[in-house]
């Protein structure tokens, strides 16, 4: 009876179990239900096993049946003699085996039982123990910038916010210089290349060693913002901001919620091409240049004028005349066309395929394709920008598995094709998104600078902003280059530029997984 319940039921058994356990906020409450239940049916299966008996022997083949002992016989063994053969029928050897094999299966049946009643009682005290320590179940730390940029040699803040969860759901933000609780504190993981300044020692703030990792860390043990200066330019390092002592995923606490993780990347990233303060810079500068020429030409007409005929002033004219030469040169260059002297170098646009895809999945992102769009996704105004591109337009819609999760959505616009002016394309976009009816700006549009994930490392500059679209909290970045513009948008007020990246390996480099 055992193995059939097994077969039978072990399908069943392992859906029910995987549905009661399936809800993080109820988990060990599933969990204790679905160890439980398999107490009580192993108990109940165990009982009616006991009650199964093999039919007893009729009184008639008890009649005909002799039990001699002697030789070649042992005690216990019965012989019936029939045609000339002997069967040997060992009773008593039976009864005791079949009472020995129930006696066991009983034995185990209650050794599984009560451990895994002992199971059940142990996560039920785990659970109300991890319920009642600090930074237990119902508590997280998000971070109100995850993206941070500066010059090097400035600094930079980052300003943890620290939560617990009421019982509705709702979450209670702990005060600036509070404690998170007793023996827990906050540890700052600094990107690499910076170093802290200015900690603060009433919320008992220091730096720390790790020794297995060189990044400098610091402990906090109150909330407490942490201020860092940036010692050398790069992209998109990585810093992260938890809980300490650190938590494991078996201990019951919410593992997921206890770190947050910001980019910061130095020198600022500017706008690619031209912009009204990049020409008015070159502007300025190709002015003194020809001013200076100016200078130099002067300073030639007066040797030429003045000095004796002879080799010098020959000399000295002629030097004079390539210095103006020099100077006049570059400064009507920088003035007409440039940059070529006194502009900042900027970031060119990411190269990439002149294609975009929509695929069915986008694993990195665990997200996959949906043929409608729900009610809970907003949609996103997007326009052509008529005299100045001619492109194909592509859309898709991804949501989660299960897709009952309304929180993991993305949306993807975009188009490829002839785009005259990348950065006027990508503007484009987002003004489009921000200025259509029952839109608000949460955030202003700023530049992100990150590198890809593949090999090569390449730069890709995006654009993003966080808008309300009929009282629903989104974000989105954009991005464009030669032959290629494209929006994605997420839902919440976290700006997505990482998503972005991992968003473009899939619908225009054609590499993710």
């Amino acid at each position: 009876m055992l193995n059939t319940s097994r077969q039978v039921g072990g399908a069943p058994a392992v859906a029910v179990s995987g549905a009661l356990v399936a809800q993080h906020s109820a988990f060990f409450h599933g969990l204790r239900t679905s160890l439980l239940t398999a107490t009580a049916l192993l108990l109940l299966t165990t009982s009616a096993s006991l009650l199964v008996r093999p039919p007893r022997s009729s009184d008639h083949s008890r009649r005909r049946t002799t039990v001699p002992v002697g030789r070649g016989s042992e005690p216990g063994q019965a012989e019936r003699s029939k045609g000339g053969r002997s069967v040997l029928v060992h009773r008593a050897g039976r009864a005791a085996d079949r009472d020995g094999s129930l006696k066991r299966v009983l034995a185990r049946s209650l050794v599984v039982a009560t451990t895994a009643v002992q199971i059940a009682l142990g996560t039920t005290a785990g659970t109300a123990a991890h319920a009642s320590e600090p930074g237990g179940p119902d508590y997280g730390v998000v971070l109100k910038e995850t993206y941070l940029a500066t010059d090097v040699g400035g600094t930079l803040t980052v300003l943890p916010e620290v939560y617990t969860l009421r019982s509705d759901g709702s979450r209670a933000y702990v005060p600036q210089g509070k404690p998170v609780g007793p023996g827990t504190g906050i540890e700052y993981a600094l990107p690499w290349s910076t170093s802290p300044v200015d900690l603060d020692e009433r919320a008992g703030c220091r730096t720390v060693e790790d020794k297995g990792d060189s990044r400098q860390h610091v402990r906090c043990d109150r909330v407490a913002p942490v201020t860092f200066r940036v010692d050398k330019a790069f992209v998109g390092y990585r810093g992260e901001v938890r809980f300490f002592p650190q938590v494991t995923p078996d201990d019951g606490r919410r593992w997921q919620d206890d770190m947050s993780s910001f980019v910061v990347t130095a020198p600022a990233p500017q706008e690619e091409g031209e912009t009204k303060e990049s020409r008015a810079r070159r502007e300025a500068v190709g002015v003194k240049l020809l001013a200076l020429a100016g200078g130099f030409g002067l300073l030639a007409l007066l040797l030429a004028l003045r000095l004796k005929p002879s080799r010098t002033r020959r000399t000295a004219w002629i030097a004079a005349g390539t210095a103006a030469a020099v100077c006049a040169g570059p400064g009507v260059w920088s003035i007409a066309e440039g940059p070529l002297v006194g502009a900042k170098t900027y970031t060119r646009y990411p190269s990439g395929r002149p294609v975009l895809q929509i695929p069915h999945g986008m694993w990195d992102n665990a997200v996959f394709l949906e043929k409608t769009r729900p009610d809970y996704v907003p949609p996103i105004a997007t326009a052509p920008d008529p005299g100045h591109e001619d492109v194909t337009e592509v859309s898709g819609v991804y949501l989660p598995a299960p897709p009952q999760d309304p929180k993991n959505w993305v949306t993807v616009n975009g188009a490829y094709g002839r785009i005259d002016d990348p950065r006027r394309a990508r503007d484009h976009m987002l003004r489009t998104a921000a200025e259509a009816p029952g839109v608000k700006v949460l955030q202003a549009p700023r530049l992100i600078l990150l590198k890809e994930d593949s090999a090569t490392r390449a730069l890709v500059l995006c654009k993003c902003q966080a808008l309300s679209v009929r009282g629903r909290p989104v974000s989105m970045c954009a991005w464009a280059d030669e032959g290629v513009r494209a929006l994605v948008t997420v839902p919440g007020t976290q700006l997505p530029a990482s998503s972005t990246v991992s968003v473009r390996d899939y619908v225009q480099l054609g590499t993710g997984f």
